[in-house]
């Protein structure tokens, strides 16, 4: 773990710590040749290659999007034991630590947000091959000072290449990552609506479905005045058989205009 004041490459100086997750920190830097700071990704190298195969998805997935919602990616470095990643620092906080902060949210701009994150996720799966983003969840989206929300931290995506019928390896955080990810089974983009429909969850509620699962808690138990619309839309997100979701994101949008 790098100390504010250490300095990458003769160039990066930390000025402090942003983020830790199980594998990796995230580091705000300020860049003494141009005089503009960045966001660095510090990912610790397993024994195994399976750190150097997700590294290089994961920075050649976003070099290849041309999306507002996604960070810009500078450069990798790689260093002993450790790669750092070098991309744009997006100011603002993410809905994690606005939950933290407020709580809950008013459901109306609840479902302003998960509609722009509709528009989001539906762009990552009409890629070819289908991107899978596998990690969504209020940490995981950053709402800038203007209003805009990005979406940061690609570590976990799935590109839908090589074998595409079952991903032997679950990644996700839990009380977000829909049953059949943690259980190792085929995903595809029903599994990221149950994702969304879990940070919806948290975001009406204030509460966290680590704790509180979605499949025994509805909206409604938590709050009576929200809309049973709202309250069904999110059963639908995040019920336990993929058949029974959204089929898409497009879908799920077009039931939240509803509202």
């Amino acid at each position: 773990m790098l100390s504010p004041g250490a300095i990458l490459e003769n160039r990066y100086e930390i000025r402090k710590l942003l983020g830790r997750g199980g594998s990796s920190c995230v580091y705000l830097a300020y860049d003494r040749e141009t005089c503009r700071n960045w966001a660095i990704k510090e990912i610790y190298r397993c024994r195994n290659n399976q750190t150097d195969i997700m590294v290089e998805q994961e920075t050649a997935l976003i070099q290849r999007l041309g999306y507002p919602y996604f960070p810009k990616l500078k450069e990798i470095l790689e260093k002993e034991e450790r790669y750092y990643i070098v991309m744009e620092y997006l100011e603002g906080e993410t809905l994690g630590q606005i939950l933290t902060r407020t709580g809950g949210q008013p459901w109306q701009r609840v479902v302003r947000w998960t509609k722009d994150m509709c528009l989001v996720l539906g762009y990552l799966h009409d890629c070819q091959p289908p991107v899978i983003y596998r990690d969504m969840k209020p940490e995981n989206i950053m709402l800038q000072p203007g209003g805009n929300l990005r979406l940061i931290d690609f570590g976990t995506v799935w590109t839908g290449e090589g074998n595409n019928k079952k991903v032997r390896v679950s990644f996700g955080t839990k009380g977000y990552a829909a049953p059949e990810q943690l259980n190792g089974e085929p995903i595809d983009v029903r599994t990221d609506i149950y994702g969304l429909g879990a940070t919806m969850y948290h975001l009406l509620t204030g509460k966290d479905p680590c704790q509180f699962p979605c499949g025994e808690y509805s909206i409604r138990y938590w709050n009576r005045r929200l809309p049973r619309k709202l309250d069904k839309i999110v059963q639908k997100c995040t019920h336990t058989y993929p058949i029974n979701r959204y089929s898409s994101c497009e879908e799920l949008r077009e039931a939240l205009e509803g509202i």
